[in-house]
């Protein structure tokens, strides 16, 4: 298992180093500077389809502490949504995730989902404010669902938004190393974002639960699991495990390069996120 975790002694002058060279590195267009924050809230808004638009988690499944648990292919579901103003939505962005389309009757306050498999689902909204959502499914009991209010101003740095979760999407037939390979930089891009979307929502702490990973995370460090103990949901992200284990190794190679570690930064989610982009960079 390759790592870049530093060693304080051995690679403090590296570091310090690194550290007065604060030039950041961007993916494309879309992709923001990692220290600067997009987020706006939706304190004072009173439309039900603007309070609609953000990552909204099942209250019952958060207060069982779901989230507190490590992640593995042994998961207890963690059921969710994400609502997005281009009409998009995902439903269990950290699970087996849905991608659809969605529509809100304000006068009946249904909301029509038709996912990109066919199948569709009518949910009834009964009650919503800015960090809190009531939604019935057919007779089934009603299910409280939270947020904390806020969402990114740009799409692209919502980490669930369907364009960042193409890579978790089983491909039909085997792929060129080509295709593998950007399925690996959309991997990386998409966790660039997840930690920058932490960051910029200031929450206390981070979950990787329910996500297909082959990263081991540390404060200050990233590392790549040993092919041995690659999980089944990372297999799932590709045709077949042989490829699976070629983009893990693809990562365990591009891993031991050296990385800039803006140790000034407070939050090492911000950090990460930085680290990431130049992964991403290293990649293309």
């Amino acid at each position: 298992m390759k790592t870049f975790i530093p060693a304080v002694i051995v690679f403090a002058a590296i570091f310090f180093a690194c550290n007065s060279n604060n030039k950041k590195e961007s993916v494309n267009a879309a992709t923001k500077d990692t220290t600067a924050s997009s987020i706006v809230t939706l304190s004072g808004s009173s439309s039900m389809t603007q309070l609609l638009c953000q990552n909204w988690e099942d209250k019952e499944d958060v207060d069982d502490g779901i989230l507190n648990g490590s992640s593995s292919d042994l998961e207890i579901p963690f059921h969710g949504y994400s609502f997005f103003e281009d009409g998009l939505v995902v439903q269990n962005p950290r699970d087996n995730l849905k991608v659809g389309k969605w529509t809100l009757n304000e006068k009946s306050k249904k909301i029509s989902i038709v996912f990109d498999n066919g199948t569709k689902q009518v949910l009834q909204l009964n009650a919503i404010g800015i960090k809190s959502l009531l939604l019935k499914e057919g007779k089934a009991k009603a299910v409280k669902y939270i947020a904390d209010g806020k969402r990114q101003t740009n799409l692209l740095d919502e980490p669930f938004y369907p364009a960042n979760n193409k890579w978790r999407i089983k491909p039909v037939k085997t792929e060129t190393d080509s295709a593998i390979k950007s399925r690996v930089i959309d991997c990386v891009h998409f966790y660039h974002t997840f930690f920058k979307n932490n960051a910029d929502h200031e929450f206390s702490s981070i979950s990787f639960y329910g996500i297909p990973t082959c990263f081991k995370w540390y404060s200050g460090g990233i590392s790549i699991i040993n092919k041995e103990k690659v999980g089944q949901k990372w297999i799932d992200c590709f045709y077949n495990k042989d490829q699976a284990l070629q983009a893990q190794q693809l990562l365990e190679n591009i891993i031991s390069k050296k990385y800039r570690w803006n140790r000034q930064e407070p939050r090492w989610e911000r950090q990460s996120a930085d680290v990431l982009l130049q992964i991403t960079d290293s990649l293309r």
